[in-house]
């Protein structure tokens, strides 16, 4: 019976995994195919569509605005998403349920529904649509993703650690400066990385709110519209080579403060060889400076 569930987890999870992935594989394989025609068999390996984006002045200009528009977007869901958070494991906060609807609300609704509610709301006040109004709707959408996570830390957080630094003198700014924000640099760029990611990715909001600015992802769509070229693959490829690199840089930040925080202790050939290295550079051995 159990080898049984076993399998069926097991084919479950294959069947979901090629689902999701195998779409961006075939993706990626007809990005480097020489022939201009997406069938198979192949024709060949080649870069000649990796090549012709670097010439490709709009591809240049989307990618580029892309990335300066993602920046403000996770800048501004990690600092929204610490507030919500820290208000939201306040211990007297009231109305905490109501507060944590309109926290998830942008995550709730629609994003035809909610952009077009914004894009009406931008023509009433008579605010023109661009960069910084969509820079404004990506960051309301991705701070509930952002809030999600820093409250998950901030959960785990022993804030007799604060209490103990307000007892010993500290400001309430300098405690949560100097004791709870550097165990929370995990979850603040997990935050920052999660609004990059879904700016990137985004096409809803931009297609009603991005006025004349194009970031990579209404060309990529415009082009589309027109005419499947492998070109596009390969701008699919290299966005999903910038959102790992996202992934991979925050992971990498994580882990290098994770062994900082927990170092590995030192084996006992290790002791000794440092003991022998501070005895021959005539420094005082570390029982000696205790």
């Amino acid at each position: 019976m159990a080898r049984a569930v076993r399998r069926s987890d097991t084919i479950t999870l294959g069947t979901a995994a090629a689902v999701l992935y195998l779409p961006l594989l075939v993706l990626v394989v007809f990005s480097f195919n020489a022939s201009p025609l997406m069938a198979f068999p192949l024709t060949g390996f080649s870069l000649r569509w990796y090549a012709a984006l670097a010439g490709n002045a709009a591809f240049l200009h989307g990618l580029l605005t892309s990335l300066l528009v993602a920046q403000p977007v996770g800048f501004l869901a990690m600092v929204v998403g610490l507030a919500a958070a820290l208000a939201l494991t306040a211990p007297r906060l009231p109305w905490r349920i109501a507060f944590l609807a309109l926290v998830l609300l942008p995550f709730l609704v629609p994003k035809s529904v909610l952009a077009i509610a914004q894009a009406m709301l931008l023509s009433l006040i008579g605010w023109d649509r661009g960069a910084v109004t969509l820079i404004l709707a990506q960051a309301l959408v991705a701070a509930p993703f952002a809030t999600v996570l820093v409250a998950a830390m901030l959960l785990r957080f022993d804030h007799r650690l604060t209490e103990a630094a307000r007892d010993l003198g500290a400001t309430p700014w300098k405690s949560f400066r100097f004791v709870m924000l550097p165990h929370l640099k995990g979850a603040l760029g997990g935050a920052y990385s999660v609004g990059v990611i879904l700016s990137l990715a985004d096409l809803t909001i931009a297609t009603f709110l991005s006025g004349r600015t194009q970031p990579l992802s209404l060309i990529v769509a415009s082009e589309f519209r027109r005419e499947l070229r492998p070109d596009i693959n390969a701008m699919q490829v290299v966005v999903l080579v910038l959102t790992a690199l996202v992934i991979g840089t925050g992971q990498l930040g994580r882990l290098l403060r994770r062994r900082r925080l927990f170092p590995v202790p030192l084996t006992d050939q290790a002791v000794a060889l440092r003991a022998g290295f501070e005895e021959t550079s005539g420094r005082p051995s570390k029982a000696a400076r205790c």
